[in-house]
């Protein structure tokens, strides 16, 4: 595999390794030194909104403990089904919001092993997350950065992943190439019903729109995954999962602690994957200046 190719979060130049791998260096003179554990910290002081944004080491303990128990296989095992029906060659892939690595370290396994060496940058704007990464796969790219400023050339990417992170539609049209695809996972209707009839007083049906938040630019082609059942046992992995989610954070403490009190606990998976293609629009900008071209070549 190819580590993937970075560009300079300060003036956009390529970033080249020096210091025997150990530095990224622009030409302008700007570097970043891999962390022990072999990530590259690119997040700007400037572009921060808190002192330690994104998942707290808590929370990325919380998510490795339950997704290294199998309970969401079935999603990684769709996400790695579609990818080899969309791409069955080598390709550049970027996980944006990877979390602590889960589906970017499983799908990229399951990559090597189909015989495709990709490119894989795992990015994340939580530091803690990236650095649990990391321990999971050195084949893979991993960097603390911000979705709002994707560290990599103009038209370089071949899929993005957003696994339940924010979508930004202008940072994507500018790494992705004509044609490429965008795998967004979001909540279905029916995720996590059970335990949010257990949370809330009154439950209300919804679903995410992907789709909505993306320019023009983006299609959608197919909408992915089947809702499953998990079977949570015990204090540990009920709370691990209500870590996991927003719920967690809303709920009243008396509910917290009835559900803590479960011997176990039943509930849906409901995971969609949108299956989203990007292809650029001329813009009425690049029209207007493929005319002068044309005028001009004309008066020649």
């Amino acid at each position: 595999m190819q580590p993937m190719q970075l560009v300079c979060p300060v003036c956009s130049d390529l970033l080249e390794l020096s210091n025997e791998g150990r530095t990224l260096r622009c030409i302008s003179g700007h570097s970043f030194d891999r962390a022990k554990q072999g990530y590259w910290n690119l997040l700007l002081v400037q572009s921060k909104r808190s002192k330690d944004p994104g998942d707290n080491p808590e929370m990325v303990q919380a998510r490795t403990r339950f997704l290294d128990s199998g309970f969401y296989q079935p999603v990684l095992q769709t996400l790695c089904e579609t990818l080899d029906r969309l791409v069955p060659h080598s390709v550049a892939i970027a996980d944006l919001g990877c979390g602590e690595g889960y589906y970017t370290s499983g799908l990229q396994q399951h990559r090597l092993a189909q015989g495709y060496a990709d490119e894989i940058l795992g990015l994340d704007i939580s530091k803690h997350a990236v650095r649990a990464a990391a321990r999971r796969s050195k084949e893979i790219t991993w960097a603390v950065g911000s979705s709002a400023r994707i560290p990599v050339p103009d038209a370089s990417l071949d899929l993005a992943l957003i696994i339940f992170s924010k979508i930004l539609s202008e940072p994507l049209e500018r790494v992705l190439k004509p044609g490429a695809t965008l795998l967004v996972a979001y909540p279905g209707p029916a995720h996590l019903m059970s335990l949010r009839e257990l949370i809330y007083d009154e439950v209300r049906e919804s679903e995410s729109d992907p789709i909505s938040q993306l320019s023009d630019a983006f299609t959608l082609e197919k909408t992915l995954g089947s809702p499953f059942e998990i079977e949570l046992k015990g204090n540990q992995q009920i709370s691990d999962l209500l870590a996991m989610t927003p719920h967690g954070q809303r709920m009243r403490e008396s509910k917290r602690e009835q559900l803590l009190s479960l011997a176990s606990l039943v509930t849906e998976v409901d995971i969609r994957f949108a299956q989203i293609r990007y292809q650029p629009r001329p813009s009425d900008t690049d029209g207007a200046r493929d005319c002068d071209i044309e005028r001009q070549l004309e008066n020649e």
